[in-house]
């Protein structure tokens, strides 16, 4: 009985181990977020804000993928969401939120898969749900959806990552752990936040509207 029980328990050690792997969700010096296409460097990173000023999204698929849609859901084109993250108090720079800080476990391992990020300002939310009711539920996420919506009209930041991490290898936890971000080909070398700007209400276009007409009426009067 007893080489039963230590049987099935090396199996099911076993099973873990190359049940899952994880990949690094910290980007590093050379990889830092930046806003409105600034240069992702140190020195073109986003100013260094309080922790939880900006949320990520880190998306997987298979690595036949290759490549994300930025003018697409992720969700919507075929991908998985594997974590969530936010910005740690340094310039540009981000960590996973999960229980081992800086990784994102994947499901199956040794693997090769696909990643993308998505990245947006704290005051459009902090949950992937949330970016999606900001841009109205609509699988398009761009400036468009975002000011013909329904939802109030809040300027920030959000963006997709232009390039992915193609093929990367999610090792078993007891090996090395491989990144998403990186200087080299296929890998995410840093991405910039583009500022969305609030659609003016209408209440305030008819004000404005009113106001035009009124100083063109003044005018012809004079």
């Amino acid at each position: 009985m007893k080489k039963v029980l230590t049987l099935a328990a090396l199996m099911g050690f076993a099973s873990l181990s190359f049940g899952q792997g994880i990949v690094s969700f910290a980007n590093g010096t050379t990889t830092r977020i930046s806003t409105n296409n600034a240069a992702n460097t140190t020195a073109g990173a986003m100013a260094a804000a309080p922790v939880g000023s900006w949320y990520y999204a880190l998306f997987r698929a298979p690595s036949s993928k290759n490549g994300v849609s930025t003018s697409l859901d992720p969700l919507s084109d075929g991908w998985t969401l594997v974590a969530i993250g936010t910005n740690t108090a340094s310039a540009g720079r981000l960590n996973g939120n999960t229980t081992t800080e800086g990784v994102v476990v994947t499901p199956t391992a040794p693997s090769t898969d696909d990643y993308a990020v998505a990245g947006w300002s704290a005051n459009i939310g902090s949950t992937w749900a949330q970016v999606e009711a900001f841009f109205n539920n609509s699988p398009t996420m761009n400036q468009a959806s975002h000011d013909q919506g329904t939802q109030a009209a809040v300027a920030g930041f959000f963006g997709i990552a232009p390039t992915f991490a193609n093929d990367t290898i999610a090792n078993p936890t007891a090996g090395a752990i491989n990144g998403v971000f990186g200087t080299a080909a296929g890998l995410i070398a840093g991405y910039s936040l583009t500022s969305i700007a609030a659609a003016p209400e209408p209440s305030s276009m008819a004000i404005l509207g009113l106001g035009s007409a009124a100083l063109l009426i003044f005018r012809r009067r004079k």
